[in-house]
């Protein structure tokens, strides 16, 4: 049976391998030049890029459901740990708008965004997506006594956020639920990520940790992740032949954002390649050591980066500063010079937090409390 130290290192490997591939494909999306983007290199690059908030999803409902598992009952009643959930949860909302502010002034806001603007600003980031899937699985966690129910509630829905996708994306929703919440169910709004069907990797990956944490106890880790390779080829063999029947149950839909067939395949291949992680037995202790603390730091290494790379209202970033006018290989050097300095703030948080716990969370309480305040009160 398998340690605990070797089952958190399992999933921060995992969670540090979504890391580095979501931090080097933001950074070189951001400086890559436009010609370059037209050529059959990047299309398929721009393909195996796509997987990177699947995984990242996927990931994050593994890691999810071990957690929970741990404290079951704690978070099935008030108390500490379900507040400080739901506190973690309010801040991935919290994040996921800032970064998103046309302005940061509250008052430019309220006066001068154009409509435009404002659709932006509600657009459904990652965060939003996560942010969303948890709160509604801790809803599911509180009507559920047992795991093994939670986990059949759990596929029920992922199943449905899957089949109802084609439709749902058919459907304008801003008349219905206005545009502010709109964003979440398609792209008719500008949306990165709306929970038709992006919500399912996320819940496909609390199946999968539910069911691993069920082999691990009965001492089947071997023969789970084994059978979890298997199943990944049949989910990508069922995508492919699906697609090539004659017949189709929808409307018409884009085959690539919302096709039912075409996240068999994508769950197929994350769920191979998040697998092949277990097998993983001699990675040099440097290179494990890095990815599990990127891993540990998702959250910080995401907010930061988006920073340092995209900008925001308070910044400019990489894409205002250099734009998309770099050779494929100047934007690899940049992107992984921006690799570099993630791992290089993670270092030095884990070094101030070690050694002045205290002082680290005055300073960052401090930090937010006067951006909120400055971002409240600047008229401009």
């Amino acid at each position: 049976m398998a340690s605990p130290l070797k089952r958190i290192q399992f999933l921060d490997y995992m969670r540090g391998f979504a890391v580095v591939v979501m931090v080097m494909g933001h950074s070189i999306d951001s400086v890559l030049a436009r010609e370059i983007r037209a050529s059959g290199e990047f299309i398929l690059y721009d393909f195996f890029r796509g997987f990177t908030a699947p995984i990242f999803l996927f990931v994050s409902g593994y890691a999810y459901i071990v957690a929970t598992e741990k404290k079951w009952d704690e978070f099935r009643r008030i108390g500490a740990p379900l507040a400080k959930r739901l506190g973690k949860i309010l801040l991935l909302f919290a994040i996921g708008y800032a970064l998103h502010f046309p302005f940061f002034s509250f008052q430019k806001i309220l006066s001068e965004a154009k409509p435009e603007e404002l659709a932006l600003f509600f657009q459904t980031d990652v965060l939003h997506n996560v942010g969303t899937t948890l709160l509604l699985l801790q809803i599911i966690v509180l009507f559920t006594p047992t795991t093994r129910l939670f986990a059949i509630v759990v596929l029920a829905l992922a199943m449905f956020f899957v089949l109802a996708s084609p439709v749902v994306w058919s459907i304008d929703f801003a008349p219905i639920v206005s545009p502010v919440f709109s964003p979440y169910f398609n792209q008719m709004q500008p949306s990165i990520f709306p929970l038709f069907p992006f919500v399912a990797f996320m819940l496909s990956g609390v199946m999968a940790g539910h069911l691993f944490l069920e082999a691990r106890r009965a001492g089947r880790e071997r023969e789970f992740f084994r059978g979890a390779l298997v199943l990944a080829v049949v989910l990508v063999a069922l995508g492919v032949d699906s697609d090539l029947l004659p017949f189709t149950l929808y409307p018409e839909h884009d085959y690539w954002k919302s096709s039912p067939s075409f996240f068999l395949v994508r769950i197929g291949i994350v769920l191979f390649v998040t697998s092949c992680f277990y097998y993983v037995k001699h990675m040099p202790p440097l290179a494990a050591k890095h990815l599990v603390m990127l891993g540990q730091a998702s959250l910080l290494v995401y907010g930061v980066h988006m920073l340092v790379v995209y900008g925001s209202a308070a910044n400019e970033g990489l894409m205002q500063r250099v734009g998309q006018t770099l050779a494929a290989h100047q934007a690899v050097g940049v992107a992984l010079l921006v690799l570099t300095g993630m791992l290089g703030l993670v270092y030095a948080w884990n070094y101030l937090r070690k050694n002045y716990y205290l002082s680290a969370r005055i300073v960052q309480a401090g930090l937010a409390s006067s951006l909120l305040l400055s971002f409240l009160v600047r008229p401009w």
